[in-house]
């Protein structure tokens, strides 16, 4: 069968740093093909090639079997390949059809709306979603801004459908769904592309999968030849992280709290969050499980002490400065990150005023640099140059430097908000394991998730965000399943796998697994 995207030989070079060294891919019409890698692995740049966003310094691409140079997004766009990126590519204050209008590219300016209509709601339709049309894309929820990337991707009718990542801020049952839908899309003759650092969805969706390791293709072929275990090797390894044992000792109701909500309710950026009351104790875990968008952000605004309650109290429990409170926010490059500064200076944040960093308002570069090689090689950061700007990583190193810089010290209360999105296996365990790792010092732990498998791992006791409201879901006496009904606020049945496995599961990176 030819493939509709032929790439080969593909290299690429940033400054010192080879991101890509001789890869090559080939996209079949009608497969789902997943890519595999670690942070920094070259998946991100890879697609970025084929959707024309950069260009490569040598090896050739081929569209239906004839040459082609991608020079712009626009030429790719124009060849049937859209990509969805990790990170909204959105205009807020325009309507989510007039998000679409621009996708297209087409009116010279005047939308025609039933002609724009005709075009993307069979997509949306296809997909199962009902889309608010006329609403401010802005409004919208993290996953409702997610499905609408999608569809940007599919206005075009296109062959080739990227994605990077589409299921990191949907819950379990809209995940499965959204799975089943790139089924479909598949079943039309498109080939998907699929980055995924969750093995399970790679396992139920994906016929094919490439996995790149520092820059190199290490696997390209059907994913039936591999099991678990050969999969998180290839992406990751033969050596696997080392871990930190939880803490056998629960906090126990005497406890110090750390943090207390009793009948909070407010509503912030659109969000609604109605008589929240719970605690967050010292030596322990506290999961908050629900679809993105029902309350999570007001609940995180709250606990920070960024926006008032309109009723009820917020408190927290002893002197927590900015070193005694860590923040991991969901949103590293707008609310974690100076992107225009160095990852050595995003790293010293919080010492740029303190001894031994500086003194009587004058710096200590070289106490600054000597941190940040420290901060960098201990978690792992890739390229590991202190002095490059933050925006020239990959999503999942930016996200390490924020975990870096918040969790390096000893703090008494930690707000995490999905921690690890973005983060590739191994990484992903080692910020569980600084996690547990915190909680073993004494910390309350408040972690916001939308990656339930990885909450209910971690979590000593879960909490459920539906429809603003806040409820004890009852875990560890309690099932996935329970959780999932309540995070979607409906005893509606659980959907069924997307198809049957293809492989023989193993056990789970960050368990012993590599």
């Amino acid at each position: 069968m030819l493939p509709v995207v032929a790439l080969t030989g593909i290299r690429k070079a940033f400054a010192a740093t080879l991101a890509l060294d001789d890869v090559s891919l080939a996209l079949a019409p009608g497969v789902v093909h997943g890519v595999l890698g670690e942070n920094g692995a070259g998946k991100s740049t890879l697609m970025h090639i084929l959707f024309g966003l950069i260009q490569p310094d040598a090896g050739r691409i081929q569209v239906d079997g004839r040459p082609v140079v991608l020079a712009s997004p626009a030429v790719a766009r124009g060849l049937g390949i859209g990509l969805v990126h990790q990170h909204f590519c959105l205009s807020p204050s325009l309507t989510v059809l007039e998000n679409l209008a621009l996708a297209v590219g087409e009116g010279f300016g005047l939308v025609r709306r039933r002609d724009l209509l005709a075009q993307v709601a069979p997509a949306a339709a296809a997909l199962g979603w009902e889309m608010p049309w006329d609403a401010p894309a802005g409004s919208l929820s993290v996953g409702g801004q997610q499905r609408l990337e999608i569809l940007k991707a599919l206005a075009g009718g296109g062959k080739v459908l990227i994605l990077d990542e589409p299921t990191a801020v949907l819950a379990p049952q809209e995940a499965a769904e959204l799975l089943r839908a790139l089924r479909r899309l598949a079943a039309t003759g498109m080939a998907v592309v699929f980055i995924s650092h969750k093995l399970a969805e790679i396992e139920s969706v994906c016929d094919e999968v490439t996995i790149l390791r520092r820059g190199r293709l290490v696997h390209h072929g059907p994913l039936a030849d591999l099991d678990r275990a050969r999969l998180a090797t290839l992406m990751v390894g033969p050596a696997a992280h080392p871990a930190i044992p939880p803490d056998p000792r629960p906090a126990g109701a005497q406890a110090d709290i750390r943090l207390r909500f009793t009948g909070v309710s407010l509503t912030c950026e659109g969000q609604r969050l109605s008589d929240a009351s719970f605690t967050v104790r010292a030596g322990e875990i506290v999961g908050v499980a629900g679809v993105d968008g029902n309350g999570q952000g007001a609940l995180v605004d709250a606990a920070l002490g960024l926006a008032a309650p309109t009723s009820g109290t917020v408190a927290r429990s002893g002197n927590l400065g900015d070193r005694a409170l860590a923040v991991i926010p969901g949103d590293r490059r707008r609310e974690g990150l100076v992107t225009a500064l160095s990852v050595r200076d995003n790293l010293l944040l919080k010492d740029r005023r303190r001894r031994p960093y500086a003194r009587w308002g004058w710096l200590a570069p070289a106490l600054w640099r000597r941190k940040a090689v420290r901060l960098i090689r201990r978690f792992d950061v890739r390229p590991a140059d202190a002095g490059l700007p933050v925006a020239a990583l990959s999503g999942g190193n930016q996200q390490k430097v924020v975990v870096a810089r918040e969790l390096d010290p000893r703090p008494r209360l930690v707000v995490a908000v999905n921690p690890t999105r973005g983060l590739d296996l191994a990484a992903s365990a080692a910020v569980m394991d600084r996690l547990r790792a915190a909680r073993a010092a004494g910390a309350g732990v408040l972690l916001v998730h939308s990656d339930l498998d990885e909450l209910l791992e971690i979590s000593d006791r879960i909490l459920v965000c539906a429809a603003g409201r806040v409820s004890d879901s009852g875990w560890p006496a309690t099932t996935r399943e329970r959780i999932g009904r309540l995070m979607l606020d409906a005893a509606s049945a659980i959907p069924t796998a997307v198809r049957p496995a293809t492989v023989r599961p193993a056990a789970k990176p960050g368990d012993g697994a590599p």
